[in-house]
C-alpha cells in the first residue's frame, strides 16, 4: 500500500494552478488604434494616470457620484496614496487604490464587485481620466 505524504499540499498546489489559470490577465484597449491600453489581472483593472494622487482621488470621488455610486469609506488620502470604497444600487462593492509612482503619474486599481467586472471599471476608468482634464 502507497501512502502520499502531502495530501494537503498537493490539493492545495493544485487548487492554486486551476484559479490562476481561469482568472488569467488580459490587456483593455483603451483608444481605437490600440496604442493605450490597461491591463486587466485577477479581476482588478490597472492603468496609469498623468497625474498626482491629490487629483486622481478628487476626480474619482466626482466620477463616483456621476456613477450614483455611494461611497461608505474612504481612508485618509496621505500625500503619496490614498483607497476609496463605494457600493453600486445593486450592493456590488467598488474598490479604487490610488498610488503615485512620482511626481507626474499615479497607478489607478480599480475592483468592481468580488468577482470584477472589466466593462464597468473601464467606464470609471473613462470618468476619472474625463475629470482629470
Amino acid at each position: 500500500m502507497k501512502t502520499t505524504r502531502f495530501p494537503l499540499l498537493r490539493s492545495t498546489l493544485l487548487t492554486t494552478a486551476i484559479v490562476l489559470a481561469l482568472t488569467g490577465c488580459s490587456t483593455v484597449n483603451l483608444d481605437s488604434s490600440g496604442e493605450t491600453t490597461a491591463v486587466y489581472q485577477l479581476n482588478e483593472f490597472r492603468m496609469v494616470v498623468n497625474s498626482t494622487a491629490p487629483a486622481t482621488y478628487a476626480a474619482t470621488q466626482k466620477a463616483f457620484r456621476e456613477l450614483g455610486l455611494f461611497e461608505i469609506k474612504s481612508s485618509k488620502l496621505e500625500t503619496f496614496a490614498g483607497e476609496l470604497f463605494a457600493r453600486t444600487t445593486k450592493d456590488e462593492k467598488v474598490y479604487v487604490s490610488i498610488a503615485e509612482i512620482n511626481s507626474r503619474q499615479t497607478i489607478l486599481k480599480i475592483r468592481w464587485g468580488t468577482g470584477g467586472d472589466k466593462k464597468n471599471s473601464l467606464d470609471l476608468y473613462k470618468l476619472i481620466e474625463r475629470h482629470l482634464r
